[in-house]
């Protein structure tokens, strides 16, 4: 038997076997050229995270952060070294910081309280002008917020006329009484002077399923407001009397500020809400406007024909805006009743809001 000597060159192929490299078309240096490109921007924009956070550690959060931020300022119309600096006072009044994921945003108190200290420390700053559209909220912030602007006032000499845009009720009026003129827009919803602590109660329904209440408690007026029991006779008179006090209180500052008779503002004080025109009959703004009248009145009770109209920012480091945006994801994927009253933060406090106004995303 003969053996068939071997041949590496398959039988359907004639000649030295060659092996022929093939070439890499554009398209695919294309996608390696992104591939790289995307990879490095990751890198860049991870380190620049990493350092915009360990520089928002070592500047502190929450009110030590926010009196170490700067303050930039974008001049809206006018011009020459005069300014008139608007202040925003936005949304519910609230002493509590806002959480992302990532970071603590400051309060709205502590953000008026720093934008009033640079305005006040600022010679060209010859008034303010406080933008407020707010249904208010916790009674502490709205008079934490109150008092900025009345010390702004006694320490700096500088006048502040308030502008009200959709909704300056309860505590932002409470705010609005503070300052030496108010400018509502015709269509401004405001008032609302008084009080409201919201007492949600289910004593009957958990009854009805025999459901027991076994609190112990070191006295009967421990569980005063619980929503798992009835409230008694006394235990109402106890919290309404603290409701007149900050009722008192709240009339007091707009009759001080509006320069008003106590038992006038009470006559108008029982909670409702008022137009702009219906404030104006009734002495709780001076006049209605836009927001070019309520310059224009700034710049006269400042003394200054001419002047830089100024709106102070907060710059937001790459740190922040992830946690914004984190914020807004979480927000987004979160099932919440939104009506101020049911709020968790402001649950059975006492507040000066206007709960006929709801808060939207």
């Amino acid at each position: 038997m003969t053996e068939t000597p071997y041949n590496p060159v398959p039988p359907t192929m004639e000649g030295p076997f060659v092996y022929i490299k093939k070439k890499r078309g554009a398209g695919f240096w294309v996608a390696v050229g992104l591939s790289i490109f995307f990879f490095l921007c990751s890198v860049l924009l991870f380190t620049l995270f990493i350092g915009s956070l360990l520089l928002h550690k070592a500047v502190g959060t929450g009110v030590a952060a926010a009196e170490e931020t700067p303050i930039t300022e974008t001049v809206v119309e006018g011009s020459g070294e005069d300014k008139v600096a608007i202040i925003s006072i936005k949304g519910v009044l609230t002493s509590e910081s806002a959480e992302g994921l990532l970071i603590e945003k400051p309060s709205i108190v502590e953000v008026v309280k720093q934008q009033l200290n640079h305005a006040k420390k600022d010679t060209h700053v010859k008034a303010i002008l406080l933008e407020i559209d707010s249904p208010g909220g916790g009674i502490t912030a709205s008079d934490i917020i109150y008092n900025h602007v009345i010390k702004f006032k006694t320490d700096s000499k500088k006048k502040v006329v308030i502008y009200m845009q959709d909704v300056a009720a309860s505590g932002g009026y409470y705010i609005a009484s503070a300052a030496d003129a108010i400018v509502a827009h015709p269509t401004t919803i405001t008032g609302s002077i008084g009080v409201i602590m919201p007492l949600i109660n289910v004593a009957g329904l958990i009854n009805r399923y025999g459901i027991v209440d076994n609190s112990i408690t070191s006295g009967n007026m421990k569980e005063i407001g619980s929503p798992l029991k009835l409230m008694t006779p006394e235990e109402t008179a106890i919290l309404k009397s603290i409701i007149d006090e900050m009722y008192m209180q709240f009339v007091t500052v707009v009759a001080t500020g509006r320069n008003m008779d106590v038992e006038a503002v009470k006559k108008i004080a029982d909670g409702r809400v008022y137009t702009g025109k219906q404030a104006l009959e009734n002495g709780l703004v001076d006049q209605l406007g836009y927001l070019e009248d309520a310059i224009e009145v700034t710049k006269k009770m400042a003394g200054i024909t001419t002047a830089s109209i100024v709106r102070y920012e907060r710059p937001y480091g790459l740190a922040d805006l992830l946690g914004i945006m984190t914020g807004i994801i979480a927000r987004k994927n979160t099932i919440k009743l939104d009506i101020p009253q049911f709020h968790e933060q402001d649950n059975t406090k006492p507040m000066y809001l206007w709960t006929g106004h709801s808060i939207g995303n």
